[in-house]
């Protein structure tokens, strides 16, 4: 990537996979020929070529920020052929089809042992599986691969190298015990191994856990009276410890207190998921347990998206839906009151989404009601009376109500404009 990349606009799809998959600034310059060039430098690639903008880009390839398209085999070369089998691979690792986006990206990396692209995902994929030997070869792999001119891949490898040595070094000094520093304030007691944070790490944190009880305050009308315990990890400390509990990937959970991979996330991710994990807090306090699992995951979801900006499910969440309603992979709403248990994969991301898609149903159609709902269960009404009398639909209703929503918003063709909105 230290080199220039120049290429014309039918290769313009590869360009802008490079630049999804490596870390770090890269720039968009185009001359007068139309040529486009990806570059890491600062100084123009060319005499007449001038810097773009994500919105210049998107003119000058007349609307389409990947360039101009190469529609399904029209082009064999092996250039191409690697483009899609990478972008397969990647959607497979999104949809969380970790084992089947692993499979590809292993034949891809044996057929191209000279690229860095599928190496890098598959360290990115093996590195979320708690794999962190087998992803730390591989980037070393393309440090020893990558050109002394592609200066970013091998930065960026070098910096993940690095991540796992300190996941690794955590995992040794797990025979030794974790210790923990506490930072307590009157609504949390917040413990990390301090050789992993910095000393003011806890408070941070702690400013983080105060904005998200009072955002599910407001929300649900409910907060915790008495101090809740929240352990912070790192993605190597969390996978050695917890990968066993689950059938996929996590990156938190609430047993009676919260648990997150805190180290080295951005501070918009950890504050999401800080408030993803207290409104599961909130939920067994008021109802005395985790059930019904689909409202306690679908509350917790939907509090998540708002506070990340998205209101509603996106799109590919409601198709996700429609595909599943038009044929027998829907799972009723009963089938996930006691939890996800043995749900993998594209089941598992289902089940998550039929449960925002439930919470959000119920709040569309009566605002308020999920606050009520709570509010009756914490006064000793059981959870499915309280349901409803504050909704008129049990569970059964529920679902037949929101396959009705999901069937209304796709009346033909589910692709037309008229369906639905991002």
């Amino acid at each position: 990537m230290g080199r220039l990349l120049r290429a014309a606009l039918v290769c313009a799809p590869l360009a802008v996979l490079c630049g999804l998959l490596l870390p770090g600034r890269v720039s968009v310059w185009i001359d007068e020929r139309g040529h486009t060039y990806l570059t890491d430098r600062d100084s123009a690639p060319a005499a007449d070529a001038r810097l773009l903008s994500p919105g210049d880009l998107a003119v000058e390839w007349e609307g389409r920020v990947t360039g101009s398209p190469t529609a399904p085999g029209e082009s064999s070369a092996p250039e191409d052929r690697l483009l899609r089998e990478l972008r397969a691979a990647r959607d497979d690792l999104e949809r969380g089809e970790l084992r089947l986006g692993v499979r590809r990206l292993r034949r891809l990396h044996a057929a191209h042992p000279s690229r860095p692209e599928p190496a890098w995902l598959l360290a990115q994929a093996e590195r979320r599986r708690g794999r962190l030997e087998a992803a730390r070869e591989l980037l070393e792999l393309i440090v020893s691969i990558a050109p002394p001119s592609a200066l970013t891949w091998r930065r960026a490898a070098t910096a993940e190298i690095a991540e796992i040595d300190l996941d690794l070094e955590l995992e040794r000094a797990g025979a030794e015990g974790f210790r923990a520093e506490q930072y307590a304030t009157p609504h949390f007691r917040i413990l990390y191994d301090h050789r992993f944070a910095a000393r003011d790490y806890g408070e941070r944190v702690a400013r983080l856990l105060e904005a998200a009880r009072d955002r599910i305050l407001q929300v649900l009308g409910r907060a915790l009276d008495e101090p809740l315990d929240v352990h912070l990890y790192t993605k190597g400390h969390y996978l050695h410890s917890y990968q066993h509990r689950f059938g996929f990937a996590t990156v938190g959970f609430y047993d009676g207190a919260i648990h997150v991979v805190a180290a080295r996330q951005p501070r918009a991710r950890l504050q999401a998921l800080l408030l993803h994990e207290y409104a599961h807090a909130v939920f067994r306090d008021a109802v005395g347990s985790d059930r019904p699992f689909f409202l306690n995951e679908g509350i917790a979801d939907r509090e998540e998206e708002r506070l990340r900006g998205r209101g509603g499910l996106s799109r590919g969440e409601w198709r996700q839906l429609v595909d599943a309603h038009r044929s027998d992979t829907w799972i009723p709403l009963e089938a996930i009151v006691a939890g996800f248990s043995g749900l993998e994969g594209k089941r598992a991301l289902l089940a998550y989404v039929e449960s925002r898609a439930a919470a959000g149903l119920i709040e569309e159609r009566q605002p308020g009601a999920l606050a009520r709902w709570l509010a009756r269960c914490a006064e000793g009404e059981a959870w499915k009376q309280a349901l409803e009398a504050e909704t008129g639909w049990d569970t059964a209703a529920l679902d037949a109500a929101l396959r009705e929503e999901v069937a209304s918003r796709f009346p033909a063709d589910p692709l037309s404009s008229a369906a639905v909105s991002d």
